[in-house]
């Protein structure tokens, strides 16, 4: 009834039942006390903090806002209100609005009477179900009183229906009689104290006790008989108002001046409606002191049934008795709610008034809480598909509960993962796992996805220990019908996995997890949180077993991050366990990484798993570790397995076991090298295993005849590689004695532009380009002469062979560095004077030379060194900068050697670079 609209509601007040009105304007039926209708237009139909009938409908605490809109919901005091129904102490309209302010007591005890049930005793407490799941049944409320919950702040009755023959004709009636033929009038005629009318031309005419019908039939008679060639219509105008009386427990009892057309209803309405104590089943109507009529509301808002709603007449007293015996349905019924009874006495009728069950409800246990007489809660079970259970009696204040069928299936298989149509399907003694993947249908590989047939698994119930477990199966066997039938038992998953989620076992997050170490993807992969709890309970060495060191050279490398699949969110423990059945194949195979495997596997299926080895594998020397072995015996042991051996396809595989596939010696270099230069025929050449510089040199045509061996420029990426290390070591070794220096203050001179120096240095060895430039010996003819100074090459390597050159340079602390012509005998004092002498901030002590192939020596520039340096062609001379203004103990050695390195490095770039 919540849910009729307001004209719906309106209709219930002027038409319930037989009653009607007249179709002529009825102005003065309107009541002389509106203020007694003013009701809360407002009002919430969810009631949240308690319902028009003040039973509160939620077990929880309400907000704040819900209390104080709950609290202009209460019914109205009537202690200001006299018997007529009119207020005889009129207050502000905030008052009329809501309680009081002053009313404390008041308020409590309606709480207490909101509270009630119908035993008396108050909600009841939650049943031992309800406590041990923690989801109790929503909390049912009283039925039947929403009835009156949008009671309209007016009554106005319909003009516009006609009024029944049988109504009773009474004083303050207006009767419209119409004449047509030899006299053509209208007249409105008032019923008069006595009971008569004045009709003109007629006289009195007396209407006690006259339906309208029958005054119809006498009126027509007396006009056609008297008024010779005249006929009359008579219908009815304005009806009377009446006094009637609505008492007991109603929200606002006291008398009320009604419609003439009113029922039992319309009084209920007006008043407000029946209180929460109220009785909705013995609605008495009592006239001089006689109960007349009872009204079943139960019958209206349950069978539409108002043929009791009987017509009100002056004087009636409409009583509402105390609410009778109450039983409370909860649970699996069409409408739960708190029912009164009233010839209800078996647990039958109680869930027939109920609607009777849902298809969802447990008829085999239906559960009653009954209060004792000795004041204590009992628990009773009933069979309701049972007649005598049916039968067993009802008392007031049960508790009756009808439960819900579990939601489990009883004969479900669900089939999950890579197949065409995942769900459930129905479990038979017939039905196997073939015939269900069938069903199911396996997908087929395509170029988004492909399946992986070595293994399936089936997640069912231990019976004996009642946790679920695993089963393996081989998908590509089940597909083919080949092998032992798998049976299914009921509450099967089973999971077909595709490639992608064999895939995640190798990835990043999965290792890291075992390791131990937080992983981001943990928050949202169910199978992730699953795994951490088996590794932080347990040793992780049972799922790291697969992963071999081929597995930690792959986790260096960049990887690209893998969401976790699908199907361990739906099925977490599904990922520990393929890891607990994984294989590790590693090495020259097409796609090595780790493979769950079922048991019984051969080798041949797993080399279908891996899509075979590679053109560079040696067939006939894979080698195999077996961890099943090393169980038994605590020891691991190498084997080798020959592929081409028959046996090899059928050796039956199992979990931990690694398969290490060996590349192929080659002779040939993996990479190759680059000639440079003056050679013949300049390029890149492949390499072979121990093939020499020269050698290399003569498949290059030899060198042509501008070719200058000595100063060769021979690079190798570990060398190139060593020394970029060795400049960043440097540049923090630096680091570390300026501040020494910087605080210890032994620094002359302008500290901030000497370590503004420093600074420079430690950037430019930080950003520095190492050559790589390894010194060799590249001339053919020494070669010759001198094998074992001929180099074995390696990929990557680079020989540059220049022309030769025709000048000397000279750098550093010199008044004008630079290049000079090459002057044979000329040794590095001459080419020193020759750039001007050297300079007031050289170091005349530590310069040196580096020759064309690259070795460094230093010069002795003393008056007393009478030995020659002599320099050929090509050769750099540096004269480095006087060390004097930094700290000689800490920085100069270091400094020194770094400007060597640098130089040397500088020069063999320089000379690539014009090459």
């Amino acid at each position: 009834m919540s849910q009729l609209s307001p004209e719906d509601k309106q209709q219930l007040l002027n038409g319930l039942g037989n009653g009607a009105s007249s179709s002529t304007n009825n102005q003065d039926q309107t009541l002389q006390n509106p203020q007694i209708l003013r009701s809360n237009s407002s009002r919430d139909e969810a009631y949240p903090s308690g319902d028009q009938n003040g039973y509160d409908v939620y077990d929880y605490p309400l907000s704040g806002n819900d209390r104080r809109r709950g609290s202009q919901y209460q019914s109205r005091d009537t202690n200001d209100q006299d018997q007529d129904g009119t207020f005889a102490n009129p207050r502000k309209q905030s008052d009329l609005d809501g309680r009081s302010t002053n009313s404390r007591n008041q308020r409590q005890q309606d709480s207490r009477a909101d509270r009630l049930d119908g035993s008396g005793k108050g909600e009841p407490e939650r049943s031992f179900n309800q406590r041990q799941t923690g989801a109790p049944y929503k909390k049912a409320r009283p039925f039947g009183y929403e009835l009156f919950s949008g009671v309209p702040n007016t009554f106005a009755p319909a003009t516009d229906i006609p009024v029944p023959g049988d109504y009773v004709i009474g004083p303050g009636d207006n009767i419209r009689i119409q004449l047509f033929g030899n006299q053509n009038e209208t007249f409105t005629l008032l019923v008069s104290r006595d009971g008569t009318v004045n009709f003109p031309k007629l006289g009195p005419i007396s209407t006690n006790g006259l339906r309208f019908d029958e005054l119809q039939a006498l009126l027509e008679g007396r006009v056609s008989k008297e008024m010779i060639g005249t006929t009359a219509s008579v219908t009815l105008g304005r009806l009377r108002s009446m006094r009637v009386f609505v008492l007991g427990d109603v929200k606002r009892p006291g008398s009320y001046t009604v419609s003439s057309l009113s029922t039992m209803t319309h009084a209920l309405f007006v008043s407000g409606g029946v209180s929460p104590v109220g009785s909705l089943r013995r609605v008495q109507l009592k006239r001089a002191g006689q109960v007349v009529q009872t009204l079943d509301l139960y019958r209206f808002l349950l069978g539409g049934d108002s043929s009791n709603d009987v017509r009100l007449q002056p004087g009636d007293v409409v009583f509402v008795p105390p609410v009778a015996a109450r039983v409370t349905v909860e649970g699996e019924v069409k409408r739960p709610a708190i029912y009164e009874l009233s010839g209800e006495r078996s647990l039958a009728d109680v869930v027939a008034l109920a609607g009777g069950r849902l298809a969802s409800s447990d008829q085999t246990s239906v559960e009653v809480e009954r209060v004792t007489p000795s004041a204590e809660r009992q628990m009773l079970n009933f069979d309701i598909a049972k007649a005598s259970d049916l039968a067993a009696p009802i008392h007031d204040g049960d508790v009756v509960r009808v439960r819900k069928i579990a939601r489990q299936i009883s004969n479900e298989i669900r089939v999950t993962g890579y197949v065409k149509y995942p769900g459930s399907y129905p479990w038979t003694e017939s039905r196997n796992l073939g015939s269900v993947l069938e069903l199911a249908g396996v997908r087929e590989s395509d170029i988004q996805a492909e399946v992986y047939l070595p293994l399936g698994a089936i997640e069912r119930t231990n019976k004996q220990t009642g946790i679920r477990e695993f089963v393996s199966f081989n998908v590509s066997n089940v597909m083919n019908s080949t092998g032992t039938p798998v049976v299914l038992e009921p509450n099967d998953v089973v999971i077909v996995f595709g490639r992608e989620d064999i895939a995640y076992l190798s990835s990043r997050d999965v290792e890291s997890t075992l390791e131990g170490k937080p992983v981001a993807a943990a928050k949202t992969c169910a199978g992730l949180v699953e795994l951490q709890r088996i590794v932080n309970s347990q040793r992780a060495v049972r799922f790291l077993r697969a992963l071999s060191s081929e597995s930690l050279r792959l986790r260096k490398m960049a990887r690209a991050r893998v969401e976790c699949p699908e199907i361990f969110e739906e099925v977490p423990r599904a990922l520990p366990y393929l890891l607990d059945k994984s294989v590790g194949v590693y090495g020259e195979v097409t796609r090595p990484g780790v493979y769950p495997v079922a048991d019984g596997t051969n080798f041949e299926l797993l080399m279908q798993a891996v899509a075979g080895p590679t053109s560079e594998s040696d067939p006939r020397n894979v080698e195999y570790v077996s961890y099943t072995d090393a169980l038994s015996n605590g020891k691991a042991r190498y084997e080798t397995l020959d592929l081409a051996q028959a046996s090899t396809a059928q050796h039956v595989i199992a979990a931990g076991d690694v398969f290490n596939f060996r590349a192929v010696y080659l002779d040939q270099e993996i990479g190759s090298v680059r000639l440079i230069g003056e050679v013949r025929f300049p390029g890149t050449y492949s390499v072979m295993r121990g093939e020499t510089m020269s050698q290399i040199v003569a498949r290059a045509g030899g060198l042509t005849d501008n070719a200058y061996p000595y100063g060769a420029v021979f690079t190798r990426e570990s060398a190139r590689n060593a020394e970029e290390a060795s400049y960043k070591r440097a540049a923090n070794e630096l680091q570390e004695a300026v501040v020494t220096v910087v605080t210890s203050g032994t620094l002359n001179g302008d500290v901030s532009s000497t370590a503004a120096f420093l600074d420079g240095v430690i950037k430019r060895l930080q950003s520095a380009k190492a050559a790589g430039r390894v010194v060799v010996q590249a001339d053919p003819a020494v070669l010759r002469l001198r094998p074992e100074q001929d180099v074995l090459m390696e990929a990557g390597d680079a020989l540059l062979i220049p022309k030769r050159p025709s000048s000397v340079s000279v750098a550093g602390q010199v008044l004008n560095p630079g290049s000079q012509i090459f002057v044979p005998g000329n040794a590095a004092q001459d080419y020193i004077e020759h750039a001007g002498g050297i300079g007031q901030a050289a170091d005349r002590k530590r310069a040196f030379i580096v020759f064309p192939n690259g070795e460094a020596k230093p010069l002795k520039l003393s008056a007393w060194n009478f030995e020659k340096q002599d320099v050929p062609p090509g050769s750099l001379i540096i004269v480095p900068r006087n060390a004097a203004p930094l700290n000689r103990l800490l920085l100069s050695e270091r400094l020194l050697s770094i400007f060597s390195s640098l130089a040397i490095s500088a020069a063999a770039l320089v000379t690539i670079g014009n090459n």
